[in-house]
This record gives structure tokens, sequence and C-alpha cells, in this order.
């Protein structure tokens, strides 16, 4: 399925499963602390936001200037914090979740890293050029093997002098 229709459905599900997490909290906790907790969590965004502010707002964008687009992962400088704060800010639980796990170092490197294999695999997979083997479907071969001939079985010849 292409990346739009994921994102679509996203877009879909994600109010409706953001109002059952709400209803259900509520039903759990009160509904007096769910919109306690709804609203702690939109300031703490902010707060995260206005901390990390100026300065990561700032490398971020010298990553990007450097390196382009293609420079932008969960390690650019700035960026996690900037995603997780966005997240925390957005009213829900579920994007709460999502944006307090973005602060976590070792999430954030294994977010990376599936999202870096994700991207390779699908790169491969419109690159008619590039074959994905197992480890058990190849072999290195020695560059010694030159026109069908071992380099190392050839020796050159004496001259006579």
């Amino acid at each position: 399925m292409s990346l739009v229709k994921w994102v679509l459905i996203g877009v879909i599900l994600l109010p409706v499963a953001e109002i059952a997490v709400f209803i259900i909290a509520g039903l759990t906790m009160g509904w007096l602390w769910t919109a306690a907790l709804f609203l702690a969590t939109s300031v703490a965004g902010l707060m995260v936001l206005r901390h990390q502010g100026r300065g990561d707002l700032d490398r971020f964008r010298a990553a990007v200037s450097t390196g382009g687009l293609r420079a932008i992962n969960l390690d650019t400088p700035g960026l996690a914090p900037i995603i997780g704060g966005i997240l925390l800010v957005l009213p829900g639980f579920i994007t709460d979740a999502l944006g307090a796990l973005l602060f976590v170092p070792s999430i954030r490197r294994w977010a990376r890293a599936t999202i870096g294999r994700v991207l390779r695999k699908r790169r491969a997979a419109r690159d008619p050029s590039v074959i994905d083997l197992s480890p058990e479907e190849w072999h290195q071969v020695s560059d010694a093997i030159e026109d069908g001939r071992d380099r190392k079985r050839t020796s050159p010849r004496k001259r006579n002098r």
C-alpha cells in the first residue's frame, strides 16, 4: 500500500482512537483527573517547545542547509525534542505517549534504525539495479580473479639480461 494511503488512514483513525482513549481514561480515572492530565500534557509540550525553542530550531535549520533534506533523521540536533513537544501539544493521549517516547534516547535510536530499514527497502524496491540477497544467497569472491584466470597462479615472465 502506498505511503499516501497509510497517511490518509492514519489521519482518519487517529482522532477516533484519541476519543476512544479519552473516554476510557475518563471512565477509569474520572473526568476531572482526565481533563487535568489532558491540559497538563499540553502545557508540558508548550514548555518543551519554549525551552528547546530557538537554539534547537537554529541547529536543525543549519543541519538541513548543510546536508539537505536527506540529512534529516531523528538524531538531527533538536528534531526529536521539537517533534516530541509538538506531539505533546496536540490533544490526545496517544500523541502524548508518542511525543514522550521521543525524549528517550534508546527509543529514538530504535525508531531511527527501523525507519531507515523501511526506507532502504522501499528504495531498493523502486531501483531495479539493486538486488537484495540474504546472507545465505551470496558469497564473497576475491578481486584477484580477472579474465577467468587467477592472478595468484600466474607469475610474471623473467627477462633474460
